[in-house]
């Protein structure tokens, strides 16, 4: 799957950025009135948050670039690149109205599209195979997207992954249709690869909290 493209307009919007400043400004705006639940850097949020956004944006063609070499190991190149095709589209037109202008802006939005469809897809091959399809979990790191884009932008980009995720679990992932055998499931049981691709909130300044006990994120909705 070839994403130079993509690759490309992220480094053309980080330097825009730096030009313009809109994102920054943005985050600066919501950083006051997110969930208490996000924690940050309290002598520099606006930055923390630029570079969460920023390493969020990037993961997209990174994880499409390992979809297809996994996707060939575990023998279902098939619906990996049917997914990673799915989450390079979403790039192709804005997000919505607002999103027609270029920038980290947009692109914020688009990814969170793309990472949504993802989410969808992992939910998806859990329930018909016990296990993801994609050895990630960027349920936390979607979270705070959410929190930045702010609603109803972003349960409008919600509905737009969830349309996007229905269609390819009618195209190329639904078990009935015979286009995915059962063994599938222990071909896709990636072991050590999981280990490479840690929930991005484990790994930068801005993270959120998980309720005391619990295994599972806050409802920050």
């Amino acid at each position: 799957m070839n994403t130079i493209n993509l690759r490309q307009n992220i480094e053309q919007a980080k330097r825009l950025e730096e030009e313009n400043g809109l994102l920054a400004a943005q985050l600066a705006r919501k950083a006051p009135s997110l969930h208490r639940a996000i924690k940050m850097p309290l002598d520099n949020a606006e930055a923390a948050l630029l570079d969460f956004v920023v390493c969020y944006t990037e993961h997209v063609p990174q994880f499409v670039d390992v979809l297809g070499m996994i996707g060939s190991n575990a023998n279902c190149r098939e619906h990996t690149n049917a997914v990673a095709n799915a989450c390079i589209e979403v790039f192709d037109k804005p997000a919505t109205k607002q999103h027609e202008h270029k920038g980290l802006v947009t692109l914020m939005a688009q990814a969170y599209i793309a990472h949504r469809v993802i989410e969808e897809v992992n939910e998806h091959f859990v329930a018909q195979y016990d296990e993801p399809l994609i050895p990630m979990d960027m349920t936390r790191s979607n979270l705070i997207i959410h929190q930045l884009i702010g609603e109803p932008q972003a349960n409008h980009l919600d509905l737009i992954a969830e349309e996007a995720a229905e269609q390819l679990e009618r195209d190329y992932l639904r078990l009935d249709s015979g286009a995915l055998d059962h063994s599938a499931s222990r071909e896709i049981a990636w072991g050590v690869e999981v280990n490479h691709w840690p929930c991005l909130t484990d790994t930068l300044a801005v993270n959120l909290l998980l309720e005391q006990g619990s295994p599972t994120p806050l409802n920050i909705h």
